[in-house]
């Protein structure tokens, strides 16, 4: 399902460790991003998160809180893979991209 989504102050998006079923595009808003307690970023309009543990099919790699009143727009799992074998040039050079990240992760938390 995709569509739009409010969450208020200190709602949680999604937890550490929870299937990946859905990307969001922050419309309003920011949104806290912790792994193991630790603060990781804080995102706003404009950005996505949510993105990696669907594209890999992989578990939540982190959680995500919101720090104020946030809305967002949802687009779930089945749609962006369907996009993506769509294009496969596209869908290729995202599966490329999300492993760096997944890799540059493993190694800042190894540091």
């Amino acid at each position: 399902m995709s569509g739009e989504k409010q969450f208020a102050p200190g709602e949680v998006l999604f937890r550490e460790g929870e299937p990946s079923r859905e990307v969001f595009l922050i419309k309003s808003g920011r949104v806290k991003i912790t792994k193991k307690g630790r603060f990781i970023a804080e995102l706003g309009p404009g950005e996505f998160l949510g993105e990696m543990g669907v594209i890999d099919r992989r578990p939540r790699s982190a959680t995500a809180e919101a720090i104020e009143k946030t809305v967002v727009h949802v687009l779930d799992a089945d749609t962006l893979r369907n996009k993506m074998e769509e294009e496969p040039m596209i869908g290729a050079l995202i599966n490329t991209l999300v492993k760096r990240l997944r890799d540059a992760d493993r190694r800042l938390a190894d540091l």
